[in-house]
């Protein structure tokens, strides 16, 4: 089809206006306007922004649509929602917080049941049924006092436990210190604290893995390093390298890590100069048992597309190829509700980025609708709206159904449930019901 600027060249970037178009003087601002029809997105310039279903769109070449980009002044419209509703059961169970636990701030699901950090530093077992706990450490970890959060992100407390049970970490996020704790002792085993620079940005990055029978602690030690360590004596088992050479992988700024559910991956929720956030994976597997050499072979890095000034976003694995992540747009500005689908397991030839080869990672879904928290299990992407939480299909992009009222904060693997942390206890829904 040939394009309405005249040129034979293929297609670049969004639909334009005619009036962006045909502009003889500076460029237009323009929005960015959702049709409704699943995630198609054009450009329109304000005359059209009032009718924006009738405006006349159509394709440019590269140098046309260069000449035509003009500031950005909002988004239109939102991308269509496809709804396949079906029966679930939305039955959430209440369970009361065990008598003495007092205040408790965060809470870690382990295979022996939850561990619960109140806000004096204790970390006491509990069975998740019962009235009764049980002290089995005590964190001494704080958040400083007359900090000043970073674009609203308030730094607190933040309770990390290993599968078993055996270990936690406490941490601050957005903040520089933590602590690893063996609890079947009770003793601190690590002492954490980062470099600081520019640690207010993202949350403390720390997960705890399994690998070859044991389990290790990552953590980050400097703003583009992850260390993996031995959480029992805190000896260091590897790291990324910190070499001073500039490559794909060196100039990022760990953030929230997410090991893949069988943990032959991880992700990091990290950004990058000047500031682009930008979600990073890479073999965990591979980087455990070989170490630092790992890093000069194929070790399967995966820089995921970038979006400016947006990190902290949801990230979620549906199964040890598949992650998703949330927001549509390539910008802070534009961001919408949705989520992006990417195959780690097909990676393409890869584009140059510096001195280093980047391969490319197919994106395999994209649809809107998903917003807050995302989880998943069984196939299933569950997010957490202002009404609820949400279960979508991610393969054909649907939402299948809306438990109203229920906003969960953590995943629990090992009963596979959902779980809502309140004041006053525990609010918990089988992710099965969404299968049966």
């Amino acid at each position: 089809m040939a394009l309405v600027c005249g040129h034979d060249a293929p297609a670049y970037g969004l639909p334009l206006c005619e009036h962006i178009r045909t502009a003889t003087a500076d460029p237009l601002e323009h929005y960015l306007h959702y049709t409704g029809r699943g995630v198609e997105r054009q450009w329109i310039c304000g005359l059209c922004r009032n009718e924006a279903a009738a405006a006349v769109t159509g394709a440019v070449c590269e140098d046309c649509f260069d000449a035509s980009e003009g500031g950005m002044l909002g988004v239109v419209g939102r991308p269509q929602i496809i709804e396949a509703s079906r029966p679930v059961d939305g039955a959430v169970e209440c369970t009361a917080l065990p008598d003495g636990a007092g205040a408790v701030v965060d809470i870690a699901p382990t295979r022996q049941g939850f561990l619960l950090l109140c806000d004096d530093g204790r970390i006491l077992r509990w069975d998740g049924t019962s009235t009764s706990c049980t002290e089995a450490a005590r964190s001494t970890v704080a958040v400083p006092a007359g900090t000043t959060p970073w674009c609203g992100r308030e730094q607190s407390l933040r309770l990390h436990a290993s599968r078993d049970g055996a270990f936690a970490a406490v941490v601050v996020d957005y903040g520089r210190t933590g602590q690893v704790l063996d609890l079947s002792t009770g003793t601190v085993t690590m002492s954490l604290e980062n470099d600081g620079y520019y640690s207010s940005t993202v949350p403390f990055s720390l997960a705890f893995a399994e690998h070859a029978g044991r389990t290790v602690v990552l953590y980050r030690s400097v703003w583009r390093v992850i260390e993996a360590a031995d959480p029992a004596t805190g000896a260091p088992v590897t790291r990324i390298p910190m070499g001073e050479t500039r490559t794909a992988w060196s100039g990022f700024f760990h953030g929230a890590l997410y090991p893949s559910p069988a943990g032959t991956r991880i992700a990091s929720d990290a950004w990058w100069w000047h500031p682009v956030g930008r979600v990073v994976a890479w073999n965990l597997n591979q980087w455990l048992s070989e170490g630092e050499r790992a890093w000069a072979q194929d070790i399967g890095w995966s820089a995921l597309p970038a979006c400016d000034y947006y990190w902290n976003r949801p990230v979620a694995w549906l199964d040890d190829d598949r992650l998703v992540v949330g927001g549509l747009g390539d910008d802070e500005e534009e961001l919408v509700p949705g989520a992006r689908v990417f195959d780690l397991g097909r990676r393409g030839s890869g584009a140059t980025e510096g001195a280093e080869v980047v391969a490319e990672v197919a994106e395999v879904a994209t649809f809107g609708g998903p917003d807050g928290r995302f989880f998943a299990a069984d196939g299933l992407l569950f997010s957490t709206s202002e009404s609820g939480l949400e279960i979508w299909d991610p393969t054909k992009g649907a939402r299948l159904a809306v438990i109203a009222g229920f906003q969960p904060t953590h995943h629990d693997l090992a009963r596979g449930e959902l779980i809502e942390l309140s004041a006053t206890g525990l609010r918990r829904w089988r992710t099965a019901r969404a299968t049966a």
